[in-house]
């Protein structure tokens, strides 16, 4: 697995989506664990994709330790996302190992 450079990010470089920002758990950012959820919310920042991209493993999470990662970094590291990542805000992923099917629901 590849590990993210962790880019600067402005927002000169948000302008594309796949420019944009996402948070990554550490659990995935040091490349201990697969990507098994993500959530998408409505972004906070207009370099924000929204995306938050998690282990779902119930380890302990320290959200200080997260990640910032660029979309299109995360597709290098997990491109089985790229079918759902323009998919709306409220939009949950998971899945149950790192080679099942992505399920997709809405939060209610």
């Amino acid at each position: 697995m590849r590990k993210a450079t962790n880019k600067k990010i402005d927002n000169r470089t948000a302008t594309s989506r796949n420019q944009s920002a996402a948070i990554v758990c550490s659990h995935v950012a040091t490349g201990r664990l697969p990507i098994l959820r993500a959530v998408r919310d409505a972004p906070t920042m207009p370099e924000d994709s929204g995306w938050q991209f998690l282990c779902a493993s119930g380890e302990d999470e320290d959200p200080s330790a997260a990640k910032i990662w660029l979309v299109c970094e995360v597709l290098d590291y997990e491109p089985s996302l790229a079918l759902f990542i323009e998919c709306p805000y409220g939009t949950v992923l998971t899945r149950d190992s790192e080679t099942s099917r992505w399920e997709v629901s809405v939060k209610s």
